[in-house]
């Protein structure tokens, strides 16, 4: 007899098996490969009903299921070794809900590294398995599962994250094309910076003139605090790696994932801008050894409520070669060593005199709202040390930039889906030629919207259900009938604006009630009893749905 790791990834199965004999630990290791239980394709059943169970989830590959089952009999102890993610503690509920009847007592080992000491540390902090952990991930899956099913129509994929995309094109016209215009220093010292879209005021023929225009020296307007520079998460990684190493989205989170696996980058998958001090300690060792001027003090802590640190690589780092010559892998991991030497510098941000620039032009005939515009930009230069990466160019120009990059680094900013699930949303939006390359709307773009609720369109929506899914009502957990997640998303789609709530619910009032889902289906089991955790306040409605900042907002 000894221990199983069940991990959801086959190819992470061998690794971690390694990594665990070589901490001592003689262990089988199983795979789930993936989610191991999902719902059936959209058809003429949404798989609600009225008490939005889920009766139709069923595991995707009962073989997978009976080896998982088979290796707990010959085993002491079990621990689900998944991403410390919510796509991870779904799957960890899952497998200890088909393990009740043999093991459970399962434990929860939060993997966040697949290097020796953080395999190390994710055991000695394993717990047991929670069904808390799994609420927001169960939430989300059925409340974005009604709203494709009710409103998606004759060929329009009516979405959470896809429709509220589509609405940010609309509204705001991401832009693929930048000016980069930079301006003497009268103190003779480092070149002011500013950048602007090329959308109106200025327009191709205006930034190309712009570029060509030699600016009068600056003077300095304001210098700003010294405030520190926080570590970059997932989403801006992955920003950079389009920007910088010409990297879709999917490419950026594929190589990153690549680098967790092989123990040379940390969990990836983090929305955090902050490193704890322990770790920020031994990234201080490395990047000490290699020569830079660095106070890990200065790093921002990862806050409270964040699961994760911000990534970070793991091993030496040569910050100060071509990340686009040392290719996507490597690359990637130049790009986060730089930001981080840059946290543990002191850099304060000064502002230039805009009016001069704008004042110049002006002479130089360029229209009236042209010279305002530029003149209004953050003319801006960093004082203090140098760094790998600098932000600097020598001379004005113009940048194009990948559209799926524009629009991660929009959904980023308007909190539309999370870390893992960033690229799989860009890659299917881009793929379904809605825009074109300038991120412009086609005409199947223009007639997805028309057909999509005016409500879905709207960002704020969104980014209100996925910081609802988070959240805990009262006595959600204690409801020996009901899972806690089936009552989440009932309570999320009632208090919904009505025009999205009401569909929503008589699409559910149309499925009867079914019988509690078996999870060891086509075992037979018992069920685990159900735990009770805190209590917390859920989604509140305002009377004022039109787009804008206090439009639709969670209490805090």
């Amino acid at each position: 007899m000894r221990d199983l790791f069940v991990i959801e990834a086959p190819g992470k199965a061998r690794q971690l098996e390694e990594l665990l004999q070589g901490l001592g630990i003689e262990a089988r290791v199983q795979a789930t490969k993936g989610h191991l239980y999902e719902m059936p394709k959209l058809g003429q059943s949404l798989g609600i009903d009225s008490g939005f169970r889920e009766f139709e989830r069923k595991l995707i590959d009962p073989e997978i299921g009976q080896r998982i089952r088979d290796a707990v009999m010959e085993s002491d102890n079990v621990f689900v070794a998944t991403d410390a993610d919510q796509e991870g503690d779904v799957i960890a509920w899952d497998v200890a809900e088909l393990i009740s009847d043999i093991n459970p007592n399962a434990f929860r080992v939060r993997l966040r590294g697949m290097d020796p000491d953080s395999i190390r540390e994710a055991i000695d902090n394993a717990t047991l398995v929670s069904k808390r952990d799994a609420v927001p991930g169960r939430t989300r899956a059925i409340v974005d599962r009604l709203i494709g099913g009710v409103f998606s129509n004759n060929g329009v994929a009516v979405g959470r994250i896809g429709s509220a995309l589509l609405g940010v094109i609309r509204d705001e016209a991401p832009a693929t094309r930048k000016v980069l215009l930079v301006a003497p220093s009268k103190d003779a010292g480092r070149p002011w910076t500013a950048e602007c879209d090329i959308k109106d005021p200025i327009t191709p023929a205006v930034a190309k003139k712009l570029v060509e225009i030699k600016f009068p020296a600056l003077d300095v307007e304001s210098r700003g605090s010294s405030a520190p520079t926080a570590p970059s998460n997932m989403g801006q990684i992955m920003v950079r790696a389009g920007d910088e190493l010409d990297m879709s989205p999917k490419e950026a989170s594929h190589s990153l994932q690549k680098l967790y696996e092989a123990g040379r980058m940390s969990y990836p998958r983090a929305g955090s801008k902050g490193i704890s001090k322990s770790v920020m300690r031994k990234i201080a060792r490395e990047l000490k050894k290699a020569g830079y001027t660095f106070d890990e003090e200065r790093t921002p802590d990862k806050k409270a409520e964040d699961v994760h640190d911000a990534p970070y690589p793991i091993g030496t780092v040569q910050a100060q070669q071509d990340p686009v010559r040392q290719g996507h892998e490597e690359g990637l991991r130049t790009l986060v060593a730089r930001d981080l030497i840059k946290t543990g510098q002191t850099h304060t941000i000064e502002k230039g005199v805009g009016a001069t620039a704008a004042a110049h032009l002006k002479s130089k005939g360029f229209p009236a709202e042209v010279c305002s515009h530029v003149g209004q930009l953050h003319w801006r230069r960093e004082a203090g040390p140098r760094y790998p990466g600098q932000e600097s160019w020598p001379k004005s120009k113009i940048r194009t930039r990948r559209p799926d990059t524009v629009l991660l680094e929009a959904a980023v900013e308007k909190g539309l889906g999370r870390p893992s699930t960033w690229a799989n949303h860009i890659t299917k939006f881009m793929e379904r030629n809605l825009v074109d390359d300038d991120l412009q709307l086609t005409s199947k773009g223009r007639e997805w919207i028309a057909r999509t609720p005016p409500i879905l369109l709207n960002p704020q929506i969104s980014a209100a259900i996925e910081q609802a899914c988070e959240r805990m009502i009262p006595g959600m957990m204690d409801d020996p009938e009901r899972e806690p997640w089936e009552i989440l998303s009932e309570k999320i789609v009632t208090v919904l604006p009505p025009e999205v709530a009401r569909p929503l619910l008589d699409a559910v009032d149309m499925e009867p009630p079914h019988p509690k889902a078996d999870p060891l289906e086509p075992y037979a089991a018992r069920q685990p009893e159900p735990e009770t955790v805190g209590l917390d306040e859920i989604l509140e409605k305002t009377r004022d749905y039109s787009y804008g900042p206090a439009m639709y907002e969670l209490p805090q």
